[in-house]
């Protein structure tokens, strides 16, 4: 694309002045300005065809935090570059090279268009030539930031130096029996090889397998301080993947809606971390309500083992509570599980807050007081099986995770 410039538009309108004062030397006047442009136009036309586009490596940059990219473009002396992201990558500046943009959202994202703006060799002209360049942006989790680093560190306050309380479930060896040994520890068989009692012994389990299971359904898209429900969890899973790699556990992932959207078996290590981080950023809250027994059947299914299952949802719809309800009992059979739910928004007991200056705001707190029961009778029946069920603000559920974590682990109940 080619276009006049100001210089340009100057020269015809004195040439037009000109004509105007003598015939003469208007006619003169045009002859010179076209000549001038023409030679302009044929020396200047294939200035962008040495426009080069250098090949740029995928770009991690993290949810919130400013983030840089630089393209190697080959172009003429003086060529203006302009960007153009989706509108979820907030740029300071088009113009530049390197660009400087924040992350509003995650996921994985395409430059839209690298712009070339030059000018010609007698400034008459602009060139413009518009590429896509194959540049992709990978947005992840934002992990460890100020206030999570704090939250982890409070979690995990004096962590190598609890005492770990119970006997273990991880057999260790055989040996006679002595008195006070437990007759649910005498290894029959052996006692009946050797003609004398012989006793199991336990130690308490060095590594353990946890899982989080994210709820990407619809009702995880409400958002907190401009990032999503599903968003808090992700942060929430980063921070137990550290917490579980510094006690020396594996963990895993579940990502879930009516579907199952991802899964990483429960693993330790810098690349494994990487891996988690691989498959949970580009998820995103569905519209389809969340099917808690597909997940259930699909965990059954691939651990063997117990393990420490904890969920990340939200159980603002009432309806979904009783699918949910026989999904944890089916997981509870085998596993030890642990929910954690996003505070339905006004979900509170009835005179709890200030009270009501309007008719309307009597309503409103009935029907959170509506809700906060509900959730309070699912609480407790969860509780009769050994579940325990926690209802968080979104932003404090990594906290009450890492919580739960640390309190089983310290009790061996996994």
């Amino acid at each position: 694309m080619i276009a006049p410039t100001p210089r340009l538009i100057t020269l015809v309108a004195l040439t037009a002045v000109a004509a105007a004062v003598s015939p003469l030397a208007g006619a003169v006047s045009v002859g010179l300005v076209t000549l001038a442009a023409a030679a302009d136009y044929g020396l200047s036309r294939r200035r962008m065809a040495g426009v080069a586009i250098g090949a740029v490596e995928p770009l991690r940059c993290y949810l919130g935090v400013p983030a840089t990219l630089a393209i190697p473009v080959s172009a003429p002396a003086g060529a203006l570059l302009s960007l153009a992201l989706p509108p979820e990558l907030e740029i300071e500046a088009e113009t530049g090279n390197p660009w400087v943009f924040t992350p509003r959202e995650r996921g994985r994202y395409p430059v839209l268009a690298l712009a070339v703006q030059a000018p010609s060799l007698l400034g008459l002209f602009e060139l413009r030539e518009r590429f896509t360049p194959a540049v992709e942006i990978r947005v992840y989790p934002r992990v460890r930031g100020a206030q999570e680093m704090k939250a982890l560190q409070r979690a995990l306050t004096g962590s190598r130096h609890v005492r770990q309380v119970g006997r273990g479930r991880e057999f260790e060896k055989l040996r006679e029996y002595t008195p006070g040994d437990s007759f649910q520890d005498v290894h029959w068989k052996a006692t009946a090889r050797r003609g004398a009692p012989i006793t199991r012994t336990y130690q308490i389990e060095r590594t353990q397998e946890i899982y989080c299971l994210l709820d990407c359904g619809r009702l995880q898209a409400r958002r907190q301080e401009t990032q999503t429900v599903l968003d808090w969890s992700l942060t929430a899973a980063l921070h137990l993947a550290l917490a579980a790699e510094r006690q020396g556990d594996r963990l895993g992932l579940l990502a879930f809606s009516d579907r199952i959207n991802g899964f990483v078996r429960a693993g330790s290590g810098a690349a494994h971390f990487s891996a988690c981080q691989e498959m949970l950023y580009p998820l995103r809250p569905s519209e389809a309500v969340t099917d808690y027994t597909e997940a259930a059947t699909y965990l059954r299914a691939r651990l063997p083992r117990r393990a420490l299952l904890l969920v990340f949802t939200s159980l603002d719809d009432q309806a979904s509570a009783g699918p949910f309800v026989r999904a944890m009992k089916l997981l509870g059979e085998r596993h030890l599980v642990a929910v954690v739910a996003a505070r339905a928004p006004g979900a509170e007991p009835l005179f709890s807050g200030p009270p009501p200056e309007e008719t309307t705001e009597i309503y409103r707190a009935l029907g959170g007081h509506l809700v906060w029961r509900g959730l309070r009778e699912l609480q407790l029946d969860l509780g009769h099986q050994g579940i325990r069920l926690a209802f968080e603000d979104p932003r404090e559920m990594g906290l009450r995770a890492l919580t739960m974590y640390e309190e089983i682990r310290q009790r061996q109940l996994v």
